[in-house]
């Protein structure tokens, strides 16, 4: 777990005294001083105030104040939004991983943190605040014979559907970010080193730049490569959907900050949304494993003589080979952009059977070394601390 975004409501939960620490300065109205189209908007707020402190070492999260309408529109409510790094709050930096014990040890920072600004919260209050986002999060020490850029030439050729848009970006330095955007869901797979040794302007991860590149440096770090797998959950509504029924509740049960730090919610989190992307038919095209093309195409002939029905088993098993072998030199997304701009579009259920028994016929071979080194990685879901790293995982 890393990014979480939280709400807490008034009235009794909170306390700020110094409002001038606020942009625009914070100032106190009753609904009786609310213009009367004030007190008829749809806006989601009728003021916001950002919390712009003097600079100061510790780590403080990113607060915002709304002031808004009750439900029933008769009274003036303060939300408080709070935007924090669980581990940075504790370690300064996001190599390191937080686990569910470490549950109070954060409910306590943060109510610190807030509290060398001049916003009293207690932590009872801060572990029942509404869970806006939340980003589930691993980081994985690469062996040496495992390459960062092998592992996103790898899942740069996957597809997921229409409405993800994928996107590869490369820096100048060679490093690579992948980013998989789904509108209420992303998923970012990149270098955390390289990344972090990057300037500010061109990190992914852009907070505490300095305090982050001088842990990688004073552990050794610079030369390894930690593959940094984020799935960015950005909605209420979409985090209690994945969430819920993973802590067997219903979809309506308000999602709570203690909630997060349930014994192998993340893992369960991250697990699920890594074998949404490669248990795809087209993607497991994408990232199988091959040492030999005529191999691929024994397996496959053993594989067809297998199915249930054997009308046009050979074309099957040949289509399959060729649609086998394109994808994965190519990629799902531009072999099916291939095929859709000379043939008709007008019924891509068509392609997608034929990719899907060809993902049945390549069953039985492994993803290629750089993916299931991943793979495993994350089933086994050890957490990086201090002590893994100095023994070097």
């Amino acid at each position: 777990m890393d990014t979480v975004i939280i709400k807490i409501y008034s009235p009794r939960t909170f306390k700020i005294s110094n409002f001038s620490l606020f942009l625009p300065e914070i100032t106190r109205r009753t609904y009786e001083e609310l213009s009367q189209t004030e007190r008829t908007s749809r806006h989601p707020y009728l003021k916001r105030f950002v919390l712009r402190p003097k600079f100061q070492e510790e780590y403080l999260p990113r607060v915002e104040l709304f002031e808004t309408l009750t439900k029933d529109r008769k009274d003036i409510q303060h939300i408080l939004k709070i935007e924090l790094s669980i581990p940075k709050l504790l370690y300064w930096n996001s190599v390191q991983e937080v686990s569910n014990t470490d549950q109070q040890r954060v409910f306590s920072a943060l109510r610190s943190a807030l509290q060398s600004v001049g916003i009293t919260i207690e932590t009872e209050v801060i572990s029942k605040a509404q869970v806006v986002a939340v980003h589930a999060c691993k980081n994985i020490l690469l062996p040496k014979n495992i390459k960062m850029r092998e592992i996103i030439n790898e899942l740069g050729k996957i597809d997921i559907s229409k409405v993800f848009d994928i996107s590869d970006k490369q820096n100048k330095k060679g490093s690579r970010v992948l980013n998989i955007y789904a509108g209420t869901t992303d998923w970012s797979i990149y270098d955390k080193v390289s990344d972090s040794l990057r300037p500010k302007n061109k990190r992914t991860d852009k907070e505490h730049i300095d305090y982050e590149r001088q842990f990688i440096i004073s552990h050794n770090l610079e030369n390894k490569e930690i593959f940094r797998y984020e799935y960015r959950i950005k909605k209420n509504q979409t985090a209690r959907k994945y969430i819920n029924p993973l802590l067997g509740r219903e979809y309506e049960t308000q999602l709570l900050f203690k909630d997060l730090f349930t014994p192998n919610l993340m893992k369960s989190l991250v697990i699920n949304s890594w074998h949404t992307i490669i248990n795809r038919p087209e993607n497991q095209l994408s990232l199988f494993a091959i040492t030999d093309k005529l191999t691929l195409l024994l397996h496959i002939l053993a594989e067809a003589q297998k199915l249930d029905e054997k009308s046009h088993t050979l074309n099957k098993a040949l289509i399959s080979y060729g649609l086998a072998i394109a994808i994965k030199d190519h990629g799902a997304k531009e072999v099916r952009g291939a095929i859709f701009d000379i043939w008709d579009t007008n019924h891509p259920e068509r392609l997608n059977k034929k990719i899907e028994l060809a993902s049945e016929l390549i069953q039985g071979l492994p993803y290629s070394n750089c993916i299931s080194f991943v793979n495993n990685a994350l089933e086994n879901f050890e957490f990086i601390n201090l002590t893994s790293l100095e023994k070097g995982i």
